[in-house]
């Protein structure tokens, strides 16, 4: 009979892992952790952008509805009644209202309240608040400084406190040298699907005061004015709503933009092409604000 030569060595060891392999199985474990770490965080972003969107479509349609039942009439972008510089009687119907309403220099629920849409906003102070504010303030959201303006002062046309466009400037063109405009109504302006309505804004001052503005007046140059600074919480994306109540997220805010809205805040100067300084400019009054002078 025959045997076969093959024989089965057997150690006796129980089989099990070597130290090499037990590090590597770790180091998958945890690279797949940090990759569905970085997917939640993604969508709890996501998540979070959304909701703010939509805090500004229903202030956007809030203000509608505010107009509806006051002749047409918007409520003023202003966050006080008080007059502004200038001959101008108070602002009966700013959208909030912090007369009497800041502690330790920042704005209380009581601004809310005070304010012509905080019925037409279910009483419900989250819809001030954006998901993606990291600052604890009660309020996160502008109005456009041009829209809601123009019945107190003509001569102030961007929140009832800016000239614009400039009427001194010899390059004032002459297609709007002397242009009287108002939107106080719905009907005044020219395209409400392109104007914007909201805008989120992080202000130096510990609280958004007044409405969102840039100085958009001749002469043109080849600087951007930026009067106020969006909030840059959404990476790269700027959170806007329309007067009709759509919404958008534009991704106008670059590197180089980015790094003059942290050092400066307020006031900050766009250089060169100042791309996304035109695209706001655009849409802060199209129909009036021509490309002549943005």
């Amino acid at each position: 009979m025959q045997h076969d030569t093959t024989t089965t060595i057997r150690s006796g060891r129980r089989a099990g892992f070597t130290l090499v392999e037990l590090l590597l199985v770790i180091a998958i474990i945890a690279i797949v952790l940090a990759l569905i770490l970085v997917a939640i965080n993604k969508l709890q972003n996501q998540a979070r952008a959304t909701n703010c969107l939509a805090n500004q479509r229903q202030l956007a349609l809030a203000n509608q509805a505010y107009a509806s039942d006051n002749a047409g009439r918007l409520a003023s972008p202003r966050t006080d009644r008080y007059p502004p510089e200038g001959p101008m009687k108070p602002v009966p119907n700013s959208w909030v209202d912090t007369a009497g309403a800041l502690s330790g220099g920042l704005e209380t629920v009581k601004s809310l309240e005070q304010g012509a849409l905080w019925e037409y906003l279910d009483q419900n102070p989250r819809a001030y608040v954006s998901p993606q504010d990291p600052t604890g303030r009660v309020r996160s959201y502008s109005f456009n400084a041009f829209v809601g303006v123009g019945d107190n002062d003509y001569d102030h046309r961007c929140d009832d406190l800016w000239l614009f466009p400039d009427p001194g400037s010899p390059e004032t063109p002459d297609t709007i040298r002397g242009q009287q405009f108002k939107t106080v109504t719905m009907a005044q302006i020219p395209q409400p699907s392109r104007t914007m309505a909201t805008i989120t804004e992080d202000d130096a001052y510990g609280y958004n005061t007044q409405g969102w503005c840039i100085r958009v007046r001749p002469p043109a140059s080849t600087a951007g004015d930026w009067i106020d600074t969006p909030a840059i919480w959404n990476t790269g994306r700027v959170n806007i709503s329309y007067m009709d109540g759509s919404i958008d997220a534009p991704n106008i805010v670059y590197e180089q933009l980015e790094r003059i809205f942290r050092q400066q805040n307020h006031f900050a100067i766009e250089t060169g092409t100042r791309p996304a300084f035109r695209f706001m400019s655009s849409i802060l009054l199209p129909g009036i604000v021509r490309p002549e002078i943005q």
